[in-house]
């Protein structure tokens, strides 16, 4: 493994880890979350504000991506939009 550590973090010499756009797999953005239609896609549920039965439920949403994994956080979300669908479901919301 080079010398490295558990837990040893990229420095100055390897550009702390990050890496230009398209060379890492978590590629995050697009759909941008939040509450006004006019500057945002998708609602706090990860429902499109223009079509009630679409939901987008990967990494679309996310405003910005730090340099970590982020399958936890839409897996978190995911389970909280489902949640949602059902309960709009129940109340023939959608």
């Amino acid at each position: 493994m080079g010398g490295e550590v558990l837990g040893d973090k990229p420095g100055a010499d390897k550009d702390y880890g990050l890496l230009n756009p398209g060379r890492i797999i978590h590629e995050v953005g697009t759909t941008r979350m939040g509450s006004n239609p006019k500057t945002s896609v998708v609602n706090e549920f990860e429902q499109l504000h223009d079509v009630d039965n679409v939901f987008v439920v990967d990494a679309g949403p996310f405003v910005s991506q730090a340099d970590k994994n982020p399958t936890w956080t839409i897996m978190a979300l995911s389970w909280r939009t489902s949640e949602f669908i059902i309960e709009e479901l129940k109340k023939q919301n959608i």
